[in-house]
């Protein structure tokens, strides 16, 4: 059963947030995922059968609603009342940030993830302008490779080369991206370490560490 049959308001917010995934499919939409397709490549683990669930159930309790786009496709997008959580998901996070939060362990370092959350929270206003091919070079435990591609200030995450001249080359240290994302590290530290490196044009380095962003959770956690 899903009611804890208690009059209660925490009792009735575990019931609308407490089943598995939900949480995570909530921070997703806040920061910016919208498509089935993001909200599935944001959540390893989960089933399109499960997250249909999920999103549905969402859906029925009215924190978010289905839009159809010029495409023809639906997109989820939170509604007022989900809305109004941001405050309560981003308490959460900076509780867990302060207690709970240590080094990433081997099986929490997927690159794959970090891609998507590195593309999700560019800051597009520091991109400089044209089309910019920036290459990353994922080093131990899971070596990887990724293309970044802007075009127009947009950025598209790919796993395969997509055939343009590259602009800039991001070599790191995958455990230390990760903390530099996390805001458990500062870039200009990692740099000067040497677990990033950027290889390219001064202006193109430079734009990097305008553009770069940390977790849109944690930085707004923290802010708050």
């Amino acid at each position: 059963m899903r009611s804890y049959g208690q009059y209660c308001p925490v009792a009735k917010a575990a019931e609308v947030l407490g089943e598995r995934w939900t949480m995570l499919i909530m921070r997703d939409l806040l920061t910016g995922a919208h498509r089935f397709t993001d909200l599935h490549r944001g959540l390893p683990g989960i089933s399109r059968t499960l997250l249909t669930q999920r999103l549905r159930r969402l859906e029925r309790d009215g924190l978010i609603e289905r839009r159809s786009v010029a495409s023809g496709r639906e997109e989820y997008h939170l509604t007022r009342l989900g809305r109004d959580l941001e405050p309560a998901v981003l308490a959460l996070g900076a509780w867990a940030d302060q207690h709970y939060t240590s080094e990433p362990t081997r099986d929490e370092l997927d690159p794959d993830l970090l891609m998507l959350w590195i593309e999700r929270n560019a800051r597009r206003d520091g991109f400089p302008t044209g089309r910019i091919v920036v290459r990353f070079e994922l080093g131990r435990p899971h070596p990887s490779r990724y293309w970044l591609v802007v075009e127009d200030g947009a950025p598209s995450l790919c796993d395969e080369d997509p055939g343009f001249e590259e602009d800039l080359v991001v070599n790191a240290d995958l455990r230390s991206l990760y903390l530099v994302f996390a805001g458990r590290g500062a870039l200009s530290a990692a740099l000067r370490a040497g677990t990033v490196r950027l290889d390219g044009r001064a202006e193109q380095r430079r734009a990097f560490t305008r553009w770069f962003g940390t977790s849109a959770v944690v930085s707004a956690a923290r802010a708050s």
